[in-house]
């Protein structure tokens, strides 16, 4: 073997032994810890609150979905972030030493030097959450607002609710519902794609552009339509269209993200939902970006697509549904 094609043959060996270390590597690092969630008393249901931000110069009316909460010995309705972008519950040690502080009954003293709590209990609608422990991170309002109405934020509920369950989303009506198994009266009303749920990530296979994609449902990232690759963006933009470029809070850390209208829509059999928008984000980190680009997902979805509709995550059945009204 010639000097020459030794170095490249060594050379490719490395870059694919170094492509399929990263793809393992990569699955290792975004694989998520065991559930810790055990829900009782299916069905819950609940009015869902949309949480608005305008701060940074857009109206952003759906920034946050929250799902009202009660906790053992806390009079006051405090509020979890639905996240399907995050793939287990979390809570918030700031929030969590403000509740203590006003209700002692909690067993949260010390907080915000935990980083995690134990035997964690809340009522969600009529059904009941355990879990025995949830990751706290340092994150939340110091202080209980002034208005006892007001949505008291305290954590993200992540998508390990979901496993192996349904979820009804009735966008229109603000209801939430989590069920064992998708309602058969819903279920023959809508038009179903295919879901999978691996490392519990919502992956939906829906139609853009002619072409089949596999797209992150993030419940999140409530603000954005499709939140893509700067590539594609440029490829979904309307021509013309100016850009929108504002920064956005992700876990604490700002990115800058940048919207442009699109005529492009989302396609389930014979419906379509315009996207209206579509947005890439700067400033991820690289780990994200990996993640991103060993998944092989198209994208990540958003809210603003389906307000208005009622859509079936059937988890256990591998299905996504759109109810037609």
């Amino acid at each position: 073997m010639r000097p020459l094609f030794k170095i490249l043959f060594s050379v490719l060996a490395l870059l694919v032994a170094g492509g399929i270390g990263g793809y393992f590597y990569m699955r290792q690092r975004f694989l998520p810890p065991p559930n810790q969630l055990v829900v009782a008393g299916l069905p819950a249901s609940c009015q869902f609150v949309w949480r608005a931000d305008t701060s940074q110069g857009r109206a952003m009316p759906h920034a946050a979905l929250l799902v009202p909460v009660q906790l053992p010995g806390c009079a006051r309705t405090c509020y979890l972030q639905f996240d399907t972008g995050a793939p287990y519950s979390v809570l918030y040690a700031n929030s969590l030493a403000a509740l203590q502080a006003r209700y002692p009954a909690l067993s949260f003293a010390g907080a915000p030097r935990l980083d995690t709590v134990r035997n964690v209990s809340f009522a969600l609608g009529q059904g009941q959450v355990r879990a025995h422990w949830l990751r706290v991170l340092p994150l939340g309002e110091a202080q209980l607002p002034a208005d006892s109405t007001a949505p008291f934020v305290i954590g993200t509920l992540g998508a390990d609710v979901l496993a192996d369950r349904a979820l009804v989303l009735d966008y229109a009506r603000r209801r939430f519902s989590l069920l064992a198994e998708a309602p058969d009266s819903l279920a023959r009303r809508a038009t179903f794609v295919p879901l999978t749920f691996p490392n519990r990530r919502v992956l939906l296979r829906l139609g853009l552009q002619g072409e089949e994609k596999e797209l992150l449902f993030d419940s999140g990232a409530s603000a954005f339509t499709l939140l893509t690759s700067q590539a594609s963006w440029q490829t979904l933009a309307q021509p013309g269209a100016p850009t929108h470029t504002v920064g956005v809070n992700s876990w604490g850390k700002t990115l800058t993200s940048h919207t442009v209208a699109t005529t492009a829509a989302l396609q389930l059999g014979t419906l379509a939902l315009p996207l209206r928008t579509v947005t890439y984000i700067e400033g991820t980190s690289l780990a994200q970006s990996l993640m991103m680009r060993f998944s092989g997902m198209g994208g990540m979805l958003g809210n603003e697509p389906f307000v208005g509709h009622t859509v079936i995550f059937d988890v256990r059945g591998e299905r996504f549904g759109l109810v037609s009204r």
